[in-house]
């Protein structure tokens, strides 16, 4: 549109209506006024839903552009970005968490436009997220917090530089997030014994803890487990978080604690409330877990996870391969599979290495394989 033509073309609308141009090329229809939220028409100018918009505008009983982001913000980018769910992950639950984390950034920083974030701002952010506080009954921020959000963040500006909103990545530029290894204490033996010795098999508290111990998985999984997932002795079962199936062989300790429950009254999990239900989410089972471990006497760093990193320690101890180990936890990486063993003995881990040496030693020696040079070897006559 050329200039003439665009003030020929505005000499016909509304007061504090005029035209523009969105990062598509697209000409719209903005109300903008002093003392007013911006609103952009969805109607064709001159029908009549143009002129009930134009009527709202003028009266100021709607929030002219809150059903809409502006072109090029952040809450733009996030809203066509969470568009295609499978962009934020493989399962429902991994897009479901990803998906908080972002409208939690675009409720805060939604009217901040893409072009205009540096590292430094992103920095910021982080640096806020950092802080842990409680918001309620529930905690939020954190280490961990802090180096997932920017973890996504990364990935919503890589998605911009697609979209040729941005050149450079200020989230990839920011620095990362420090965050100590093992944030989750790895139950100890004595721990898991006095766990048992307060609740005796037969009781909830205790098939709770066996569960998530033998089969190693998840809490938003463990507390899930039913008869109906048994075949051959196995779980049968796909991990919530990856997407990844997974067959468990039963312990017989677990077995033991499933045995000496009471029936099921009708299908469902085994662990459920006192109304013979299924707990409602994994945050509620892990609330009643949390006193079970309370009532047992046991520090507030023992949690349904720890159990998780239990079962893996114990496994690095004994001396598992790597494979064996992913085939326990279900992890597909080795430096995953790391993070949930640096809790493992070393001082067990240290003897069953010197004892592996020094039997090495002594059946070298007896098959001559290895020898020592003569004392007088090498002197001068």
């Amino acid at each position: 549109m050329t200039k003439k033509r665009r003030r020929r073309y505005n000499r016909h609308l509304p007061q504090y209506v005029s035209p523009t141009t969105d990062r598509h090329g697209k000409v719209r229809l903005r109300y903008r006024r002093k003392g007013f939220a911006t609103h952009y028409f969805k109607a064709e100018l001159g029908t009549d839903e143009f002129l009930a918009e134009l009527r709202l505008c003028e009266q100021g009983e709607v929030q002219p552009g809150s059903d809409r982001a502006a072109p090029g913000s952040i809450a733009a980018l996030i809203e066509t970005y969470v568009a295609v769910p499978s962009r934020l992950g493989p399962t429902e639950m991994t897009q479901r968490k990803i998906r908080g984390i972002l409208d939690r950034v675009r409720t805060e920083y939604g009217k901040a436009y893409v072009r205009d974030v540096r590292f430094d701002h992103v920095e910021q952010i982080l640096e806020k997220r950092l802080e842990r506080r409680q918001v309620g009954t529930r905690w939020e921020g954190g280490p961990e917090a802090a180096k997932k959000l920017r973890k996504e963040l990364v990935r919503l500006f890589d998605f911009a530089i697609k979209l040729n909103m941005i050149s450079k990545n200020p989230a990839a530029e920011a620095d990362r997030v420090k965050v100590k290894a093992g944030t989750f204490h790895t139950w100890t033996e004595s721990e898991i014994a006095q766990y048992r010795a307060h609740h005796a098999l037969g009781t909830k508290a205790r098939l709770a803890m066996e569960l998530m111990l033998w089969t190693a998985q998840r809490k938003g999984d463990a507390f899930m487990f039913a008869p109906a997932d048994v075949e051959g002795g196995r779980f049968e079962m796909t991990q919530s978080k990856t997407g990844k199936a997974m067959r468990i062989t039963m312990a017989p300790q677990l077995a033991a604690a499933i045995d000496a429950m009471p029936p099921l009254d009708g299908p469902g999990p085994y662990l459920r409330t006192s109304y013979n239900r299924a707990f409602k989410s994994a945050a509620a089972f892990g609330n009643w877990f949390r006193k079970q471990c309370n009532d047992a006497g046991l520090p507030a760093r023992c949690s349904a996870h720890g159990l998780r990193k239990a079962m893996m320690r114990r496994g690095a101890e004994i001396g598992l391969t790597q494979q064996q180990l992913k085939s326990v936890s279900g992890h597909s990486r080795d430096e995953e599979v790391r993070v949930y063993t640096e809790a493992a003995n070393q001082g067990v881990m240290n003897a069953s290495a010197v004892a592996e040496i020094s039997d090495w030693e002594s059946r070298a020696l007896v098959t001559s394989l290895v020898t020592f040079p003569p004392a007088d070897e090498g002197k001068k006559g």
